[in-house]
Protein backbone atom coordinates (compact mmCIF):
# COMPACT_ATOMS: atom_id res chain seq x y z
CA UNK A 1 0.00 0.00 0.00
CA UNK A 2 1.62 3.31 -1.00
CA UNK A 3 2.18 6.03 1.55
CA UNK A 4 -0.99 8.17 1.47
CA UNK A 5 0.58 11.30 2.99
CA UNK A 6 1.64 14.32 0.96
CA UNK A 7 2.55 17.97 1.21
CA UNK A 8 2.50 21.17 -0.78
CA UNK A 9 5.33 23.70 -0.77
CA UNK A 10 6.10 27.31 -1.58
CA UNK A 11 9.47 29.05 -1.43
CA UNK A 12 11.18 32.28 -2.42
CA UNK A 13 14.88 32.77 -3.05
CA UNK A 14 15.94 36.41 -2.81
CA UNK A 15 18.98 37.58 -4.72
CA UNK A 16 20.28 41.16 -4.85
CA UNK A 17 18.34 41.70 -8.07
CA UNK A 18 15.53 39.12 -8.33
CA UNK A 19 12.92 37.07 -6.51
CA UNK A 20 12.73 33.40 -7.49
CA UNK A 21 9.33 31.94 -6.57
CA UNK A 22 8.65 28.19 -6.55
CA UNK A 23 5.30 26.60 -5.67
CA UNK A 24 3.88 23.10 -5.79
CA UNK A 25 0.25 22.70 -4.73
CA UNK A 26 -1.96 25.30 -3.07
CA UNK A 27 0.46 26.98 -0.69
CA UNK A 28 0.90 30.51 -2.01
CA UNK A 29 3.32 33.42 -1.99
CA UNK A 30 2.65 37.02 -2.84
CA UNK A 31 4.68 40.18 -3.32
CA UNK A 32 3.29 43.50 -2.12
CA UNK A 33 4.65 46.46 -4.07
CA UNK A 34 3.57 50.10 -3.76
CA UNK A 35 0.65 49.17 -1.50
CA UNK A 36 -0.85 46.52 -3.78
CA UNK A 37 -0.39 42.87 -4.73
CA UNK A 38 2.16 42.94 -7.54
CA UNK A 39 2.58 39.17 -7.96
CA UNK A 40 1.12 35.96 -6.53
CA UNK A 41 1.83 32.33 -7.30
CA UNK A 42 -1.00 30.32 -8.87
CA UNK A 43 -2.48 27.41 -6.92
CA UNK A 44 -2.42 23.99 -8.55
CA UNK A 45 -6.05 22.92 -8.46
CA UNK A 46 -7.54 19.93 -10.34
CA UNK A 47 -10.18 22.12 -12.01
CA UNK A 48 -7.55 24.26 -13.77
CA UNK A 49 -7.67 23.27 -17.49
CA UNK A 50 -3.94 22.46 -17.72
CA UNK A 51 -4.09 20.35 -14.58
CA UNK A 52 -7.33 18.63 -15.56
CA UNK A 53 -5.85 17.63 -18.94
CA UNK A 54 -2.82 15.99 -17.32
CA UNK A 55 -4.96 14.16 -14.76
CA UNK A 56 -7.22 12.75 -17.46
CA UNK A 57 -4.31 11.76 -19.71
CA UNK A 58 -2.90 9.82 -16.75
CA UNK A 59 -6.16 7.91 -16.34
CA UNK A 60 -7.62 9.95 -13.53
CA UNK A 61 -10.70 12.13 -13.26
CA UNK A 62 -11.77 15.37 -11.65
CA UNK A 63 -14.88 15.00 -9.50
CA UNK A 64 -16.14 17.67 -7.12
CA UNK A 65 -13.03 19.70 -8.05
CA UNK A 66 -10.78 16.94 -6.64
CA UNK A 67 -8.48 14.35 -8.20
CA UNK A 68 -10.61 11.19 -8.40
CA UNK A 69 -13.04 12.94 -6.07
CA UNK A 70 -10.51 12.84 -3.24
CA UNK A 71 -7.38 15.03 -3.41
CA UNK A 72 -7.90 18.81 -3.51
CA UNK A 73 -4.54 19.63 -5.14
CA UNK A 74 -3.14 18.53 -8.49
CA UNK A 75 0.54 18.88 -7.60
CA UNK A 76 2.29 17.81 -4.42
CA UNK A 77 5.16 15.92 -2.87
CA UNK A 78 4.21 12.42 -1.72
CA UNK A 79 0.61 11.28 -2.40
CA UNK A 80 2.12 8.26 -4.15
CA UNK A 81 -1.22 6.54 -4.78
CA UNK A 82 -1.71 9.10 -7.58
CA UNK A 83 1.76 8.48 -9.04
CA UNK A 84 1.73 4.77 -9.86
CA UNK A 85 1.51 4.69 -13.67
CA UNK A 86 4.84 3.13 -14.68
CA UNK A 87 4.61 4.25 -18.30
CA UNK A 88 4.53 7.92 -17.31
CA UNK A 89 7.26 10.20 -16.01
CA UNK A 90 6.81 11.81 -12.56
CA UNK A 91 5.56 15.10 -14.02
CA UNK A 92 2.95 13.29 -16.18
CA UNK A 93 1.26 11.46 -13.30
CA UNK A 94 -2.22 12.32 -12.05
CA UNK A 95 -0.54 14.38 -9.32
CA UNK A 96 2.73 15.98 -10.34
CA UNK A 97 5.62 17.00 -8.06
CA UNK A 98 6.78 19.65 -10.55
CA UNK A 99 6.80 23.20 -9.16
CA UNK A 100 6.10 26.35 -11.12
CA UNK A 101 9.02 28.79 -11.16
CA UNK A 102 8.53 32.55 -11.50
CA UNK A 103 11.27 35.16 -11.61
CA UNK A 104 10.48 38.76 -10.67
CA UNK A 105 12.91 41.67 -10.88
CA UNK A 106 13.28 43.44 -7.55
CA UNK A 107 12.48 47.13 -7.05
CA UNK A 108 13.89 48.34 -3.74
CA UNK A 109 12.04 51.65 -4.06
CA UNK A 110 8.60 50.01 -3.98
CA UNK A 111 8.91 46.36 -2.80
CA UNK A 112 7.32 46.20 0.65
CA UNK A 113 6.42 42.70 1.83
CA UNK A 114 6.55 39.02 0.91
CA UNK A 115 3.90 36.72 2.42
CA UNK A 116 4.13 32.92 2.17
CA UNK A 117 1.33 30.81 3.63
CA UNK A 118 -0.46 27.50 3.32
CA UNK A 119 -4.04 27.08 2.15
CA UNK A 120 -5.69 27.46 5.55
CA UNK A 121 -4.85 31.16 5.34
CA UNK A 122 -5.88 31.70 1.71
CA UNK A 123 -9.15 29.79 2.25
CA UNK A 124 -10.61 32.72 4.19
CA UNK A 125 -8.65 35.80 3.08
CA UNK A 126 -7.91 37.01 -0.43
CA UNK A 127 -4.52 38.20 -1.66
CA UNK A 128 -5.68 41.79 -1.39
CA UNK A 129 -7.04 41.33 2.13
CA UNK A 130 -3.77 39.76 3.30
CA UNK A 131 -1.74 42.59 1.76
CA UNK A 132 -3.93 45.30 3.30
CA UNK A 133 -3.92 43.63 6.70
CA UNK A 134 -0.14 43.15 6.87
CA UNK A 135 0.60 46.69 5.66
CA UNK A 136 -1.78 48.08 8.27
CA UNK A 137 -0.22 46.12 11.12
CA UNK A 138 3.30 47.19 10.05
CA UNK A 139 2.18 50.77 10.60
CA UNK A 140 1.15 49.84 14.15
CA UNK A 141 4.27 47.92 15.22
CA UNK A 142 7.27 46.14 13.73
CA UNK A 143 7.05 42.80 15.55
CA UNK A 144 6.69 40.38 12.61
CA UNK A 145 6.09 37.41 14.90
CA UNK A 146 3.16 39.23 16.49
CA UNK A 147 1.78 40.27 13.08
CA UNK A 148 1.97 36.67 11.87
CA UNK A 149 0.10 35.55 15.01
CA UNK A 150 -2.53 38.26 14.48
CA UNK A 151 -3.01 37.09 10.90
CA UNK A 152 -3.40 33.44 11.94
CA UNK A 153 -5.86 34.41 14.70
CA UNK A 154 -7.86 36.46 12.23
CA UNK A 155 -8.07 33.53 9.79
CA UNK A 156 -9.13 31.24 12.62
CA UNK A 157 -11.96 33.57 13.60
CA UNK A 158 -12.94 33.96 9.94
CA UNK A 159 -13.65 30.23 9.95
CA UNK A 160 -10.52 28.50 8.62
CA UNK A 161 -10.42 24.83 9.56
CA UNK A 162 -7.30 23.80 7.65
CA UNK A 163 -3.62 23.87 8.55
CA UNK A 164 -2.29 27.41 8.90
CA UNK A 165 1.27 28.65 8.76
CA UNK A 166 2.66 31.95 7.49
CA UNK A 167 5.99 33.67 6.86
CA UNK A 168 6.18 37.46 6.51
CA UNK A 169 9.32 39.06 5.06
CA UNK A 170 9.70 42.84 5.07
CA UNK A 171 11.54 44.49 2.17
CA UNK A 172 13.28 47.89 1.86
CA UNK A 173 10.11 49.90 1.18
CA UNK A 174 8.04 48.28 3.96
CA UNK A 175 5.90 50.69 6.01
CA UNK A 176 7.35 51.88 9.30
CA UNK A 177 5.43 52.22 12.57
CA UNK A 178 3.44 55.45 12.63
CA UNK A 179 2.39 56.95 15.96
CA UNK A 180 -0.87 58.26 14.47
CA UNK A 181 -1.80 54.78 13.21
CA UNK A 182 -0.88 53.26 16.56
CA UNK A 183 -3.09 55.84 18.29
CA UNK A 184 -6.04 54.99 16.04
CA UNK A 185 -5.59 51.30 16.87
CA UNK A 186 -5.28 52.01 20.59
CA UNK A 187 -8.40 54.20 20.54
CA UNK A 188 -10.28 51.43 18.75
CA UNK A 189 -9.26 48.92 21.40
CA UNK A 190 -10.45 51.30 24.12
CA UNK A 191 -13.76 51.86 22.32
CA UNK A 192 -14.31 48.11 22.01
CA UNK A 193 -13.67 47.62 25.72
CA UNK A 194 -16.02 50.46 26.68
CA UNK A 195 -18.81 49.10 24.50
CA UNK A 196 -18.42 45.54 25.84
CA UNK A 197 -18.54 46.90 29.39
CA UNK A 198 -21.72 48.84 28.61
CA UNK A 199 -23.35 45.72 27.11
CA UNK A 200 -22.52 43.64 30.19
CA UNK A 201 -23.69 46.38 32.55
CA UNK A 202 -27.01 46.51 30.72
CA UNK A 203 -27.50 42.75 30.67
CA UNK A 204 -25.27 40.26 32.51
CA UNK A 205 -26.57 37.40 30.31
CA UNK A 206 -24.48 38.58 27.35
CA UNK A 207 -22.17 36.02 25.75
CA UNK A 208 -19.34 36.53 23.26
CA UNK A 209 -21.47 35.66 20.23
CA UNK A 210 -24.09 38.25 21.19
CA UNK A 211 -21.41 40.85 21.80
CA UNK A 212 -19.87 40.21 18.39
CA UNK A 213 -23.24 40.78 16.73
CA UNK A 214 -23.73 43.98 18.74
CA UNK A 215 -20.30 45.27 17.74
CA UNK A 216 -20.99 44.54 14.06
CA UNK A 217 -23.78 47.10 14.19
CA UNK A 218 -21.62 49.80 15.75
CA UNK A 219 -19.78 50.91 12.58
CA UNK A 220 -16.47 50.86 14.41
CA UNK A 221 -13.82 53.09 12.86
CA UNK A 222 -10.22 51.97 12.45
CA UNK A 223 -10.72 48.22 12.05
CA UNK A 224 -7.71 46.69 10.27
CA UNK A 225 -8.44 46.51 6.52
CA UNK A 226 -8.81 42.94 5.35
CA UNK A 227 -9.26 41.75 8.92
CA UNK A 228 -12.44 43.44 10.03
CA UNK A 229 -13.94 42.65 13.42
CA UNK A 230 -12.46 39.13 13.33
CA UNK A 231 -9.00 40.66 13.69
CA UNK A 232 -10.09 41.97 17.10
CA UNK A 233 -11.74 38.73 18.21
CA UNK A 234 -8.84 37.65 20.47
CA UNK A 235 -9.01 41.06 22.15
CA UNK A 236 -12.80 40.80 22.48
CA UNK A 237 -12.55 37.33 24.06
CA UNK A 238 -9.93 38.59 26.53
CA UNK A 239 -11.96 41.66 27.50
CA UNK A 240 -15.16 39.65 27.87
CA UNK A 241 -13.48 37.05 30.07
CA UNK A 242 -11.87 39.69 32.29
CA UNK A 243 -15.04 41.75 32.68
CA UNK A 244 -17.31 38.80 33.36
CA UNK A 245 -14.85 37.41 35.94
CA UNK A 246 -14.66 40.81 37.60
CA UNK A 247 -18.47 41.04 37.68
CA UNK A 248 -18.88 37.58 39.17
CA UNK A 249 -16.30 38.36 41.85
CA UNK A 250 -18.07 41.60 42.64
CA UNK A 251 -21.42 39.81 42.96
CA UNK A 252 -19.84 37.20 45.21
CA UNK A 253 -18.30 39.84 47.45
CA UNK A 254 -21.58 41.74 47.62
CA UNK A 255 -23.34 38.56 48.59
CA UNK A 256 -20.86 37.91 51.42
CA UNK A 257 -21.36 41.44 52.72
CA UNK A 258 -25.12 40.97 52.66
CA UNK A 259 -24.77 37.84 54.80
Amino acid sequence: IPDRSGSTAVAVIISPTHFYFANCGDSRALLVRSGAVSFATQDHKPCNPKERDRIQRAGGSVLMQRVNGSLAVSRSFGDFEYKMTDALSPVEQQVSPEPDIDVIVRDNSSDEVLVLACDGVWDVMSNEEIASFVLNRLRIHEDLSAIASELIDTCLYKGSRDNMSVIIVTLPAAPQPDSSCAEIDSNLNTTIEEKIKSYIDQSPVYNVSTIIEQLRGENLEGLPPGGGLESKRALIDSIFKRLTVDNSLGDHQNGEEAD
